[in-house]
């Protein structure tokens, strides 16, 4: 067991969650901190982070979308692993907690709160979450990523400190937008978030075998989709006789960014984070039954900017994607001036500002190591 201080960060099981708050560990490890990372099983499966964290899984379940009985099982759930790791505290204790949003956090959280630890809240969208509103009366900071979060409940210290991107993110996020030219290739990123999107796939392969042919032979299309989607998406675009790699997982997400020219996806707030710190325009499409609507919130801040383009899932048809590629693809220029002002949304400094508010509170403000 190391004498450096313990930090416990505690995220829900999606990439918006853990992206973050990988950032943020990266930060604190470095300064020779001794992190601990809290979620659950979708979070343990995500591959390519926290890889030398300790990770502790927890058996917590989300309520929303089931009935009596799932809610029944759902806090039992919260409150057996409250129990644990109240006692894993009890054994080693934190100088402070960091939930991250997602009912995975929410245990460390309760357990932290319970002990007399102090915790810090992270809220990535521009819609303060449920678990994060529940937790945020007694919390030392609620951390905004964006100015204007709605739903903060009133009497709460808050800080905008912008959403911490991936380390492999931030290295590149200085590095200039190359504009489309001539005959050039028109490369563009289909990013269907960690889990992927239907709605992606099916629409925007027929939107682009739509284009007309002199669009469609300089495409280089990189896209994400769920594996059983996967092989019907490549026979989409080879049928449109239109290059594209089709993967259920990217590791080099940045990688791909550096060259892509437009993104065309969800509006998850780290997908956001990413975009704006390498100034990607993109064309969002906000997922409908998110709680709250908070993508739509999320993605009408971009919109406002002039750095993309939003169009509601129920407006979402290969006719009406394919009439905005057409007249983007017409103007580049308008491609490179959403560039420049998706870029102005960036906070690049962020895992560094909530590292630096974590060692505050925690009284960590010396270097550990």
């Amino acid at each position: 067991m190391t004498d450096a201080p313990h930090i416990v960060l505690a995220s829900g099981g999606t990439g918006g969650h853990m992206m973050p708050a990988e950032a943020v560990a990266d930060k604190l490890a470095a300064a020779g901190y001794d992190v601990t990372l809290l979620t659950d099983r979708r979070g343990a499966a995500i591959v390519n982070v926290f890889q030398d964290t300790n990770r502790v899984v927890l058996e917590t379940s989300s309520h929303m979308g089931g009935g009596l009985l799932q809610t029944l099982k759902s806090l039992f759930s919260v409150m057996r692993s409250t129990l644990a790791v109240r006692k894993s505290f009890k054994q080693r204790k934190p100088a402070v907690v960091v939930g991250f949003g997602g009912y995975p956090s929410l245990p460390a959280v309760l357990a932290a709160r319970s002990m007399g630890i102090p915790y810090i809240l992270h809220e990535q969208n521009a819609v303060l979450g449920r678990v994060n509103r529940w937790m945020a009366k007694q919390s030392r900071l609620v951390a905004l990523s964006v100015e204007h979060t709605s739903l903060v409940p009133d009497n709460v210290t808050t800080l905008v400190t912008g959403n911490p991107v991936r380390t492999t993110i931030g290295d590149v996020a200085n590095i200039a937008y190359a504009v489309p030219m001539g005959g050039g290739d028109i490369r563009v990123f289909i990013m269907g978030g960690s889990q992927g999107a239907r709605i992606l796939s099916d629409v925007v392969p027929a939107a682009l075998a739509s284009l007309d042919t002199i669009y469609r032979a300089r495409l280089d299309v990189t896209h994400q989709a769920r594996p059983e989607d996967v092989d019907r998406v490549i026979s989409a675009y080879e049928d449109a006789g239109i290059r594209a790699d089709v993967q259920s997982y990217f590791d080099n997400v940045a990688g791909h960014l550096l060259k892509t020219q437009l993104v065309i996806s969800r509006a998850g707030a780290s997908t956001l984070a990413e975009l704006t710190a390498m100034g990607r325009p993109a064309i969002l499409v906000p997922l409908a039954i998110a709680a709250d609507n908070h993508q739509l919130a999320n993605a009408s801040i971009v919109e406002d900017a002039g750095g993309g383009w939003v169009i509601p899932e129920q407006d979402f048809t290969p006719e009406r994607l394919a009439q905005l590629l057409e007249k983007l693809f017409e103007d580049m220029g308008d491609l490179r001036n959403a560039s420049d002002q998706i870029r102005l949304l960036a906070r690049l400094d962020a895992a560094d500002a909530l590292a630096a508010e974590v060692k505050n509170i925690g009284g960590l403000l010396e270097n550990a190591a």
